[in-house]
């Protein structure tokens, strides 16, 4: 994992992690309005991070902040560069940019089998399941960590 890097999303990456959002999650991706309002609520209590390759972004994770807790709500790593350990390391920076003692919580498809194993070797444990949250009927996964 050479030359890879962790920033602040900037407008003018809205385009790349649309594509990303597309390419992986397919027909339940956010639309490029929803992507583009989220880079833009890091005004408030919003914050994205690309994870860039040799300055090509390759993944990327959006996060909302609340009193005690961080709420993950879309993370994807590009297909092409999936499990070779890019995932892992984006929810490492998130961890270390949560507040100390505070809950971070996710939702994941129940049949996301990668992720689940992913978010449960970090140590995020599942609490809830959500029936039919997902547009194509498939349900949740609600996990939770808490940062120590």
């Amino acid at each position: 994992m050479d030359n890879h890097r962790i920033i602040s999303a900037e407008l003018c990456d809205i385009d790349n992690i649309y594509k990303i959002e597309n390419n992986v999650f397919h027909r339940n991706s956010w639309s490029y309005e929803m992507v583009q309002d989220e880079i833009l609520n890091r005004r408030s209590n919003g914050q994205t991070w690309v994870l860039k390759l040799s300055n090509n972004i390759i993944g990327y994770c959006m996060v909302r902040f609340g009193p005690n807790e961080v709420h993950i709500l879309n993370m994807a790593i590009d297909i092409k560069f999936q499990n070779n350990g890019y995932g892992k390391q984006l929810l490492h920076h998130i961890l270390k940019e949560a507040p100390i003692n505070s809950f971070i919580f996710l939702e994941v498809k129940r049949g996301n089998f990668p992720a689940i194993r992913l978010y449960s070797n970090i140590g995020f444990e599942k609490i809830h399941i959500r029936k039919k949250y997902y547009s194509d009927g498939s349900d949740a996964i609600v996990m939770r960590l808490q940062n120590k």
